[in-house]
């Protein structure tokens, strides 16, 4: 087995036995970690921890019930060696290698397991400036995975669950970003010009709800800090509007071939395991 992480990541103890056990299976060829933000108690890092527990995180639940995780995060990823080999290890042309390496594992039929229990803790960006420059290169390097494996997104016969997990990768690169704009900026000019500010106000606060909920059952399900749910209205938004406008303006640089460089983050230096947040 072939462990991946990044320079940063600090694991948690139990963390690789939790993720080899999933081995026993044959057909899995990589297990996708449970990743957390590390240097927390920042309104910034303090959103991002909420958006890896309720966006990210539970996403992965899901895909994994289908053994169909679509991403195999850069902080955490246990590989079976023969399934890498098939797949050709990581590859220099893209600006997303772990999206890259996690497609071509499921082109050669490997399946891929999300555990929650492999917990892996980073470091987040810290300024809005590093945050923005981080998920324009995410994003930009998801298009190009996705555009070096466009090949099958109309050919399901080859592989479907595949091809299943490149028109959803291409759905919320491409598609949903544009979509929460376009829904925001409507509302917002129907509540300016018709006089519905009353009327978008409740449909707000109903989201708004709806989004504390959510992050409430998240938050419990991974024994996380209770205090992240009051982060949720802003998450929903705010936060989120903000990521998707990035990613809308680093996919129309994307297909216009403007160039793009690695943007390296600042890393924090008095993070240990001695902070480690939450309840673990």
């Amino acid at each position: 087995f072939v462990l991946c992480m990044d320079g940063d990541s600090q694991l948690m103890p139990d963390t690789l036995r939790a993720a080899v056990r999933h081995f026993a299976d044959e057909r899995i060829g990589a297990v996708a970690g449970n990743v957390k933000v590390l240097n927390r108690k920042r309104f910034l890092t303090d959103l991002q921890a909420l958006e890896y527990i309720e966006g990210l995180n539970m996403a992965r639940s899901a895909q994994s019930f289908l053994r169909l995780v679509n991403i195999i995060p850069g902080p955490i990823g246990v590989f079976r060696r023969k399934a890498l080999e098939e797949a050709g290890f990581y590859s220099s042309d893209t600006f997303a290698e772990d999206a890259d390496v996690t497609l071509k594992l499921l082109s050669k039929g490997w399946k891929i397991y999300y555990e929650p229990t492999a917990v892996s803790f980073t470091q987040a960006p810290a300024t809005l400036q590093q945050l923005l420059k981080q998920r324009y290169r995410w994003t930009r390097g998801i298009i190009q995975s996705i555009r070096k494996h466009k090949r099958f997104l109309l050919n399901p016969t080859i592989n479907f669950g595949y091809t299943f997990v490149l028109w959803t990768m291409f759905y919320e690169a491409l598609v949903w970003p544009v979509m929460n704009i376009a829904a925001n900026a409507f509302f917002i000019s129907a509540a300016l010009v018709f006089g519905f500010s009353n009327l978008l106000f409740f449909w707000w606060a109903g989201l708004a709800l709806l989004d504390m909920i959510t992050a409430l059952y998240c938050i419990a399900v991974e024994k996380e800090e209770f205090r992240l749910i009051w982060y949720a209205v802003l998450y929903r938004m705010v936060f989120i509007l903000i990521i998707d406008i990035c990613k809308t303006m680093s996919t129309i640089e994307e297909f216009l071939g403007i160039r793009m460089t690695w943007g390296k983050l600042e890393r924090q230096t008095n993070t240990a395991y001695t902070s480690i947040p939450g309840n673990l």
